[in-house]
């Protein structure tokens, strides 16, 4: 009987494999795309590039908050909500693009939970690369459907990790049981266009938190929040998170060649 079950299981989890294995990097495309990604963010004053800066930003900054919200459930505090923030005005009203809402049990949580979000987007990049090249993309595309999964049980918005799910679950269904000759090129496309959105995240975090650091004026941050709770100064929580964003992108650029 159990055998019965776990064949059909194992057949569709091998069929899952064989379908998201054969992923190409393509450094044009994610570089093309990263540049895109920082001046459209650059412009996102002007009307219609503000919405279009908000769709392409959507998933390098869900990634972001989901580094807060993994923190937290993996070291013992709670995830309250991941809240996404869709709205140019809302944007522009409340200075953030998301946010998670969590909990720790003490100090030490709280610095996990700080620093994931900051180097969550860079160890994907990372992460996004280096499977390719070890012919495990399809771990890649696993871990963003748990992402989103995890997303849909944590956040309030239910409606748009369902919208996710349902594309999602309807595109793998049609690449897995209904491939056509274009099948693996918009796989290949939509991949590397998520990893460019990832690189232009981090160079822009990297950007915004040295602008902030560096800044005369004090500013209300994640920074100056760690500096508060472990009176280190705040120049040092940026060298950590910016060094380590450094080091994914030399080593993600690296897998090449």
């Amino acid at each position: 009987m159990l055998n019965g079950f776990f064949a059909p299981l194992q057949y569709y989890i091998q069929l899952f494999i064989d379908s998201f294995s054969n992923i190409q990097l393509h450094l044009s495309v994610i570089a093309i795309t990263s540049i895109i990604f920082v001046v459209l963010h650059n412009l996102r004053n002007l009307p219609i590039i503000r919405h279009i800066s908000v769709f392409l930003s959507f998933f390098p900054v869900l990634i972001h908050e989901l580094g807060h919200a993994f923190a937290a459930q993996i070291f013992g505090g709670q995830v309250e909500d991941i809240h996404m923030v869709l709205s140019p005005k809302k944007q522009q009203k409340t200075g953030k693009q998301g946010f998670a809402i969590t909990t720790g049990r003490n100090k030490i949580n709280f610095i996990f939970i700080t620093l994931m979000g900051y180097i969550s987007a860079p160890l994907m990049l990372f992460l996004g690369c280096y499977l390719i090249v070890k012919d495990l993309s399809f771990v890649f595309v696993a871990l963003c459907l748990f992402f989103t999964a995890f997303y849909f049980a944590k956040t309030k918005q239910k409606w748009i990790p369902l919208i996710l799910l349902i594309i999602i679950v309807y595109s793998g269904y049609s690449i897995i049981f209904d491939p056509n000759p274009y099948t693996m090129v918009i796989i290949s496309v939509v991949y590397n266009l998520l990893l460019g959105l990832l690189l232009g995240e981090t160079y822009q975090s990297i950007i915004i938190t040295s602008k902030i650091t560096f800044s005369k004026r004090k500013l209300e941050w994640d920074g100056s929040a760690m500096k508060d709770l472990t009176h280190i100064p705040v120049v040092f929580w940026w060298f950590i998170w910016t060094s380590f964003s450094i080091m994914c992108v030399y080593k993600a650029y690296h897998l090449f060649f």
